[in-house]
């Protein structure tokens, strides 16, 4: 039990200390500045400590570590100094230590143990061989693996740069490859770092199949893919049957999908792929088990799944959020009408690529779509279902170009890389003509391709409306060759000399040089070859070319420059002394440059007979280039309209790139009349880069000698055959030959004319005129009118009818609105046919030749062959520009005499070329005939009262069609064939037979063309 003190004795107590504290007082001050009691001292840091460290300074490391002498001790603020040395690039962090300990004046001693990572002084690839070591370091740096020399040994840099490069040799058709790294210690600090390689066998996508596919055929699908395809020659060529997924993907997600989607099928979708090993197969062209065209691979079957979904057709289409552009424009962009098959992949286009071409014309590049689409079912159909879809547009602010910066022209002047830009700075920004004018920096040739996308930074200041261009450049070596020009195909009469040599001052340097001059026409051409350069067997050359051509152009019968008319159209004379000032002149300037090797310089095989065919193998490479132009008559530049020439037809400057590798097998024993032996020949010319034109064209061709009598004799009867094989189409279309296309037949589906097979000639088919063997095509000609209006006179300047009504004069301007090949109002004023060419040749010389004494010899020859299409063309219409329809029309009556051809009922007055009217109407022949036989007749006009005539005056093009799809002999069944006997006379000097040819054409055709039975005639040089 606890007893209570009384309340007195606890105010003695109170009383007691106060008294001590009064006393203890002085001491405590005296005291004041010592440390508090032991038990409430605080710990300080006596010193922080790095150990472990030798090529970085303590300093450098102690600048990440808060922690500092004198601080108060503080375990927290111990632990994150840790986690920020772990956080550090430069060390293990698994020898990253902190220790504590109790130092000599009773504070605390902080140490850092670190072990510093090595530094990679070497970085080599061993075994790699797919894939160039640029290609490795580039994919690092842009994946960031942080793997190169000088830096850091990180062992998890290390297994992302394995992933890295595996992923790499996978592109490449090695997914199998090993990569193993391995380090040697170069010094205490440094290592250098190996990735040996083992690539393992190519991989090849030899069969590609879908299931669950109805609809739609696996070789419709197939057909869509693009960037993955079965094993073939060409997808060899182009790297496509490698089973790279993320171009798989694509190619499922994006281009198979949309083709499905294309057709009205908007849920169709692919599943996972499923991929196969087929074990061994023999891939590329298997006919000639060649090196480069042929090998054999680990072949894999890839299979997908395929969920078609139903067939919907098109519902509503709502347009939100516009302003800028009507709803109805904007229907005409999308260009689909309710009830048709959804073309998703159409509306899409439309939304995200035409739509926003046309707001980015006006300044609207933040343009975003967003489109909603509703299925629902077809209550008509229950297979089928209705696509509604709402387009929401955010358009955006305008904006105008502010400035416009190039950033990497160190050499080229910034004013020569304005002048072609098209935006100019403080106008709305046009980024269809921006577009433009990277097109046309590219094709200035001085820079590596410009991206619109990646090169260009746009910089969009929102609040002021206004974008900055940072534009980049990489210029490319000032020390080159650059040719403007082109090829050309017009031909005419000329005279010339055509010299060459192969051993030129004896040092086996072959040089060509040939010219031709004539009325209107020149031409140049020099070539060199180097058959050795520094004493090895590889050869290199060039060649230069230039062309001049003068014409007269199509629209000189519509000019009133007499002396031009009279030259075009008049008499020999006139032709050839019409003044130069009248004539359109196209230009063409070209080069190449090539370079061939034996193939034992590259392939040194261990069987003699491989080495053997090494030695007689050479392979090449060659690249050229070509650019032609037309100009205007120089009398246009005068603006008279008396000597002012129309140009109906337009033509853009083309520029070509080839490039152009190629194998040769060759055991011939001569280059003139060899007596045995055998050539190979392949070459893949492909055109695209930095060019206008994009085209690839295989070519194969065999060449045999063998003698057959007289055998040891110099001079044996001799047996030779060539076969020969090529085939060219267009794999791509730029906006400039598609501009040419819809002007003329320069250039058919892409391909030029004159790059298409044609054969017949004393060097291909010898019984046929030169390059009389093609397909035909028919060319339907159509007109195109427009700003039609009605005029009381034919010509001159436009006058009012009186009392002409107006809905009559609607009628009329209607009739008289033609409307091309297609629409409402069709004339078709020709029809015509075109050697057009094929797109495939097969050909075959055969001749048995006969040495008769000295230089003259007798063959007996057989030649077959036939320039056909191996793909159906489609149908091609190019047009002239507008003219005004008199005098463009006035041979076909203007537009009132097509209007006649087209209607012939109705009343036309042949003196003059008019259409009768009466009151609101137009008349018949039938009508006016009676209305004259009836009468009265008007004195003044001659015609009955009340009947008036009508001139309907305009602009007006011509549309020819060209029927590719409807071409005549474009079949591989329609060859021709030539027998006969060629009498031979070899000249000494120039080592050209001099030829005399009796031939005979057993299927000659007389349909659409003249082809005779029998030919006889007279050429120089060989037909192989």
């Amino acid at each position: 039990m606890r007893i209570r003190a009384p309340w007195t004795q606890h105010v003695a107590a109170f009383v007691a200390c106060l008294m001590l504290l009064n006393t203890a007082l002085p001491a405590a001050s005296a005291r004041a500045q010592e440390p508090a009691q032991a038990g409430q001292q605080r710990v300080l840091v006596e010193r922080v400590d790095i150990d472990g460290n030798r090529r970085l300074r303590d300093e450098d490391i102690l600048y990440h570590i808060q922690t500092r002498e004198g601080d108060v001790y503080n375990e927290a603020q111990i632990q994150r100094d840790y986690q920020a040395l772990l956080n550090l690039p430069f060390f293990d962090k698994t020898k990253v230590r902190v220790s504590v300990s109790d130092g000599p004046r009773g504070g605390k001693i902080v140490i850092f143990t670190v072990e510093e990572l090595p530094v990679i002084r070497e970085l080599t690839f061993k075994g790699l061989k797919s894939v160039g070591e640029a290609d490795v370091l580039k994919e690092f740096r842009e994946q960031r693996v942080g793997i190169a020399r000088e830096q850091t040994y990180d062992p998890v840099k290390v297994n992302n740069a394995r992933r890295v490069i595996k992923e790499l040799l996978a592109q490449h058709g090695h997914p199998n490859a090993t990569i193993t790294p391995d380090t040697e210690e170069v010094s205490a600090t440094s290592i250098s770092l190996t990735f040996n390689v083992d690539e393992g066998d190519r991989v090849r996508v030899v069969d590609i199949e879908f299931e669950g596919n109805q609809h739609f055929s696996d070789g419709e699908l197939r057909g869509a893919m693009k960037l993955v395809k079965e094993a073939g020659l060409m997808s060899r060529f182009r790297g496509q049957d490698i089973l790279h997924l993320e171009k798989l993907d694509y190619d499922l997600r994006k281009n198979v999908v949309d083709y499905m989607r294309s057709k009205g099928y908007l849920e169709a979708r692919t599943g996972e792929p499923q991929v196969e090993g087929l074990g061994p197969k023999r891939t590329g062209f298997p006919i000639l088990p060649l090196p480069i065209i042929s090998s054999t691979d680990e072949g894999l079957r890839v299979t997908i799944p395929v969920t078609e979904g139903k067939l919907y057709r098109l519902g509503e289409i709502k347009i939100e959020g516009n302003s800028i552009y009507s709803e109805e424009l904007i229907r005409q962009v999308i260009g689909l009408k309710p009830g048709e098959i959804a073309n998703g992949q159409r509306i899409g286009k439309a939304v995200y690529e035409d739509l926003k071409n046309l707001y980015g014309r006006s300044g609207f590049i933040q343009y975003e779509p967003d489109i909603s689409p509703e299925f629902k079912p077809n209550p008509q159909n229950p297979n089928e279902g209705i696509a509604d879809f709402t387009i929401t547009i955010n358009e955006g602010k305008q904006f105008t170009l502010r400035r416009l910066e190039f950033i990497g022209n160190t050499y080229t002047r910034d004013n020569v890389l304005r002048r072609e830009v098209a935006v100019n700075e403080g106008d709305i920004f046009d980024r269809q003509l921006w577009e433009f004018s990277v097109l046309k920096l590219n094709q200035l040739g001085f820079f590596d391709p410009i991206d619109k996308e990646k090169d260009a930074e746009l910089r969009p200041d929102e609040e002021k409306g206004e974008v900055d261009i940072n534009l980049r450049v990489s210029e490319r070596g000032r020390n080159q060759i650059a040719f403007n020009g082109g090829l050309s195909g017009i031909g005419g009469s000329f005279f010339g000399l055509d010299y060459s040599t192969n051993n030129l001052l004896g040092r086996g340097e072959s040089l060509s040089f040939q010219f031709a001059f004539g009325n209107r026409q020149k031409s140049i051409l020099f070539s060199f070859t180097e058959p050795y350069v520094k004493d090895r067997p590889i050869s290199v050359g060039f060649s230069l070319y230039t062309q001049s051509q003068k014409f007269f152009g199509e629209g000189t019968f519509l000019s009133q420059n007499q002396s031009a008319i009279n030259g075009a159209f008049g008499d020999l004379t006139s032709f050839l002394t019409t003044d130069e000032q009248n004539l359109f002149t196209q230009k063409t300037l070209g080069g190449s440059v090539y370079a061939t090797s034996p193939l034992s310089e590259f392939w040194r095989p261990r069987t003699r007979r491989y080495v053997e065919i090494a030695r007689a193998s050479r392979i090449g490479l060659s690249y050229a280039f070509s650019r032609s132009s037309i100009e205007e008559p120089p009398v246009n530049a005068q603006n008279n309209p008396n000597t002012f020439i129309p140009q109906v037809f337009t033509q853009p400057d083309i520029s070509t790139s080839r490039v152009t590798p190629s194998f040769v097998y060759d055991t011939r024993n001569g280059t003139i009349d060899p007596t045995q032996g055998s050539q190979l020949a392949a070459s893949i010319a492909a055109a695209g880069l930095l060019g206008d034109v994009r085209t690839i064209e295989p070519t194969l061709s065999f060449i045999n000698f063998r003698p057959v009598r007289r055998k040891r004799s110099q001079h044996p009867e001799v047996f030779g055959f060539r076969i020969v094989a090529g085939h060219v189409r267009s794999w791509g279309l730029t906006s400039k030959i598609s501009e040419a296309q819809n002007s003329s037949l320069a250039f058919i589906n892409g391909v030029p004319i004159y790059e298409r097979f044609f054969l017949g000639d004393e060097f291909t088919i010898r019984g046929y005129n030169v390059r009389s063997i093609s397909p035909i095509a028919p060319l339907d000609v159509f007109v195109t009118s427009r700003n039609v209006s009605v005029s009381g006179t034919p010509s001159g300047a436009l006058v009012a009818v009186d009392g002409l009504p107006a809905g009559l004069q609607q009628q009329l301007v209607a009739l008289g609105t033609f409307t091309g090949p297609t629409g409402s109002n069709v004339v078709q004023i020709d029809r015509q046919f075109r050697f057009l060419g094929g797109d495939t040749q097969l050909l075959g010389n055969f001749e048995y030749r006969i040495p008769i004494f000295g230089p003259v010899a007798l063959a007996a020859f057989a030649d077959i062959g036939s320039a056909f299409n191996l793909t159906t063309g489609s149908d091609q219409t190019f047009s002239t520009s507008f003219l005004a329809d008199q005098p463009f029309l006035t041979p076909r009556g203007g537009l009132n005499g097509l209007i006649k051809s087209r209607y012939p009922q109705l009343a036309y007055l042949q003196s003059n070329g008019g259409l009768l009217t009466q009151g609101d109407r137009l008349i018949t022949q039938e009508e006016f005939t009676a209305l004259t036989r009836v009468g009265p007749l008007d004195p003044i006009t001659g015609l009955p009262f009340g009947v008036q005539p009508v001139f309907l005056r305009g602009e007006a093009q011509s549309n020819t069609v060209a029927r590719i799809s409807q071409s005549l002999f474009s079949k591989i069944g329609d060859y021709r064939s030539s027998l006969g006997l060629e009498l031979r006379i070899q000249m000494p000097v120039i080592n050209v037979p001099f030829r005399f040819i009796y031939a005979i054409n057993p299927n000659a055709q007389s349909t659409l063309v003249e082809e005779k039975k029998r030919v006889f005639r007279f050429s120089i040089g060989r037909t192989f």
